[in-house]
Order: C-alpha cells, then sequence, then structure tokens
C-alpha cells in the first residue's frame, strides 16, 4: 500500500513538471513570437503607404490630364513662385492636405466649395473612412467635428500625408526644405510627389532631413523613388 500511493505521487510530481515546462516553452516562443508580429504589421504599414503616395500621384496627373492643369490648393491659385505642398506641420506643410482631397474627390468643400475646381465632379481617388476621426489614421477623417482635420487623408501612423505640386511648372518638385539629399540638381524630375513621415514622424531619420544617409535608410514612404 506504501509503495502504490509513493508511485501515483511520483507520477503526479511528474506530470506537474511536464506542464510547467510547457508552460515555459509557451512563454518562450511567445516572447519571440510579439516581435516578429511586430515586424509584420509595421511592414504591412510601409507597404500600404507606399501605395497610398503612388495613388496620390496618379490622382494628381490624372487630374492634370483632365483639365490641362494641377489641382490649385489655394483659392484664388497662388501664380508662379514656389509648388504648392499640403500636408503635416511636421513636414514643414502650412496647408492641410484636405484642401486637396476635396477637390480630388469631388467634395464641395473648403478650397473646392461649389466644385469650384473640379466642375465635372470626377472622382480622382478614393479611400475608406478612419475607425475614429478623433485620433485619424489610415484613411479620411470625414465626418470630424474639427473642421481642421475633416477630409484629411492620414497614414497608417496618424499623419497627415504630403504632397508637393509642380505647380510652377519647371518639370520638378521642390522638397529641399523637406530633405537634403533631394535639393538643387538632386529635386525630383516629377510633376507631383507624395511622401508619408513613416513611424517616427520625423523627416528623414530620426529628423536629420535625409532619406538616405550613406547605407541608412530613413522610415520615410516617399514616391518618387
Amino acid at each position: 500500500m506504501h509503495t502504490s500511493s509513493h508511485s501515483r505521487a511520483a507520477a503526479a510530481a511528474f506530470t506537474l513538471v511536464e506542464l510547467l515546462t510547457v508552460i515555459a516553452i509557451i512563454a518562450i516562443l511567445m516572447g519571440l513570437l510579439f516581435p516578429a508580429i511586430g515586424i509584420v504589421k509595421e511592414q504591412a504599414r510601409k507597404v500600404q503607404a507606399k501605395t497610398d503616395v503612388n495613388n496620390i500621384v496618379a490622382a494628381v496627373k490624372t487630374y492634370n490630364t483632365e483639365y490641362g492643369k494641377y489641382p490649385p490648393v489655394q483659392d484664388p491659385p497662388v501664380a508662379g513662385g514656389t509648388d504648392d505642398f499640403v500636408g503635416d506641420p511636421a513636414a514643414s506643410a502650412t496647408i492641410n492636405n484636405n484642401a486637396l482631397f476635396n477637390t480630388l474627390r469631388a467634395i464641395a468643400k473648403g478650397v473646392n466649395l461649389t466644385n469650384k475646381f473640379n466642375p465635372r465632379q470626377i472622382v480622382f481617388f478614393e479611400g475608406k473612412r478612419v475607425a475614429d476621426s478623433t485620433a485619424p489614421r489610415a484613411g479620411f477623417a470625414d465626418g470630424s467635428t474639427d473642421p481642421i482635420v475633416e477630409g484629411n487623408f492620414y497614414d497608417p501612423w496618424g499623419k497627415e500625408y504630403n504632397v508637393v505640386i509642380d505647380s510652377n511648372y519647371d518639370n520638378q518638385i521642390g522638397v529641399d526644405s523637406q530633405y537634403n539629399d533631394f535639393a538643387g540638381n538632386n529635386a525630383p524630375r516629377v510633376g507631383c510627389g507624395a511622401f508619408s513621415l513613416g513611424k517616427d514622424n520625423q523627416l528623414g531619420n530620426k529628423g536629420d532631413k535625409m532619406y538616405k544617409n550613406g547605407t541608412t535608410v530613413s522610415d520615410d514612404v516617399i514616391s518618387w523613388q
């Protein structure tokens, strides 16, 4: 009788050790898995941002083909001088990007009131509505009670997409205030450019205003490369 009870106790103890071992293994695997999930999610955000900036440029070019000019972001449009630039203040923008997207989306608000700059009411750009307009990310802040935020297009990290348009028609966009490596003769030879500040919400790598510095590439997402 004594031997049988001892055997049952030993068996129970062994089962408990097994259980603790399994729990420990699961904990280790979860610890390894969570960072991997974060990397995959961040990569998905970058892919989405790249798709968005390319689609923005395509919409502006299509507008130009349709109307024979680029969409103005001010009323009256600023003639000559500098390129039009809309987006986030962190990128030195002074005009919110809804000034552009209301026109591209055929929404009669703001600069495009009464469909002034899109009289044919052609929808050049479509996008989903953000899930939470009080903390917008990955879409349009449609329905926001904040008139500044309402209609802005946000990247997956919650910052406005930035768009530069060659409104002075010199066959390049001026982004030298944003990126030192795209200044002067290195200015992008495109009619429109769009970019996101990426996860760190700063120009370049942690605010150095360099998209690429040597072998270091910032987390910014740009359309012209």
